[in-house]
């Protein structure tokens, strides 16, 4: 599956190129769109690749791609995704496992080199840490939402992406009044065995779930 994806995408790369400015901007903002649904990797580029050759067959016409799809992008990915497969419980719960487990490495990374410098390779973790790392994960998993669901209206895209970090921001604010508050402590071995398993673990979640 992950070879075909693969193989589908470098396809849909070269299709792309072929297409117009215009007419790569509209497949942009679809397969924007499609990114975020419960769809597998490889049936996202099964639709991509539909869709590009549908525009660039148009244009080869002489017809621009808001001719070929119609004025209602988001109605045409609709109509086109209500016939494909949705993803199972497991795979979206090993999904955000996957995206878990990258966010995860990449934060601890960041974390010992704030937190670590003592002679005997201890560390604390308080609540602003634990919180923190949930508040930012589910943030990400927010923005790529609105910025998908309303690939179509960039616009109200960006006022709700803007409204949301500002309640983040508060609620960081709300949160950071507990810093200092320690949960337990750490060594320095402990946080990089854990590293190494996230690594691991993100391997191989995405080598299955793609």
């Amino acid at each position: 599956m992950k070879e075909q994806s693969r193989r589908l995408s470098e396809e849909n790369d070269v299709l792309c190129e072929q297409i117009s400015k215009e007419g790569n901007k509209v497949l942009a903002d679809m397969v924007s769109y499609i990114r975020r649904l419960e769809i597998s990797r490889c049936e996202q580029e099964k639709v991509r690749k539909d869709i590009a050759e549908m525009i660039l067959e148009g244009e080869r016409r002489g017809i621009p791609a808001r001719k070929t799809i119609g004025e209602d992008y988001q109605e045409f990915c609709d109509r086109v995704l209500a016939e494909l497969p949705k993803l199972s419980r497991r795979e979206k719960t090993l999904s955000v496992l996957r995206d878990a487990s990258l966010f995860l490495a990449i934060w601890i990374l960041f974390w010992v080199f704030e937190n670590f410098g003592s002679a005997d390779g201890m560390a604390q973790v308080d609540i602003w840490d634990g919180v923190w790392v949930i508040l930012v994960f589910a943030t990400g998993y927010v923005y790529n939402f609105l910025m998908s669901r309303q690939a179509f209206k960039k616009y109200l895209a960006y006022f709700l992406t803007g409204v949301m970090f500002v309640v983040v921001l508060l609620i960081g604010s709300v949160i950071f009044t507990f810093h200092g508050f320690e949960l337990f402590s750490v060594h320095i071995y402990a946080v990089l065995a854990v590293e190494v398993m996230l690594i691991i673990l993100y391997v191989i979640l995405r080598r299955t779930v793609e």
